[in-house]
């Protein structure tokens, strides 16, 4: 019972719960990827890595310029943001035209700043759950000017990514 009082608290908040088989889950992120649609999709976690397996090909990772996130920067995130960031992360960097730099230790600081620190440590603190974004509309602001980024910021965390049709093909 307990479970649909969650289903209930999430619908009452105007979002939609849907229960699928694997492969239909997997096939309604992919056309979501491939629309270009904005969608948010929470996951187990064995779905999320099967869809990141498939999404982050090397070819893609290459196109994206994504690198593991290093032990300074995760120490950083850390230490700077007091955000525990276990498990294996991936970002790319952009360069701003002032000079700045946008990786993964910006991301989750523009994100504390827009959505606020415990939203953030509630995603990774999920134990069974992904978050898989498909299209993210967000920018990347620089830290240094605070302008809008050129490009785009692409991310995996254990337990939270992103995929782009601008990287799909």
């Amino acid at each position: 019972m307990e479970t649909f009082a969650a289903i209930d608290e999430i619908v009452s908040g105007g979002q939609i719960v849907l229960a699928a088989d694997d492969g239909s889950v997997f096939a309604t992120v992919r056309e979501a990827i491939k629309s270009g649609r904005t969608e948010t999709f929470y996951l187990p976690r064995a779905q999320a890595d099967a869809i990141k397996v498939w999404y982050w090909s090397p070819t893609r990772i290459r196109e994206a310029g994504m690198e593991p996130v290093s032990p300074g920067e995760k120490a950083r995130i850390e230490s700077e943001l007091g955000v525990k960031c276990t498990g294996s992360a991936y970002s790319n960097k952009l360069s701003c035209e002032c000079g700045g730099t946008y990786g993964a230790f910006e991301f989750l600081q523009q994100g504390i700043r827009e959505h606020g620190k415990d939203m953030v440590e509630a995603i990774f603190a999920m134990k069974d759950a992904s978050v898989i974004r498909v299209n993210p509309n967000n920018s990347a602001i620089c830290v240094q000017c605070n302008q809008r980024m050129l490009g785009s910021h692409y991310y995996d965390y254990r337990n939270y990514g992103c995929c782009a049709e601008t990287l799909a093909s």
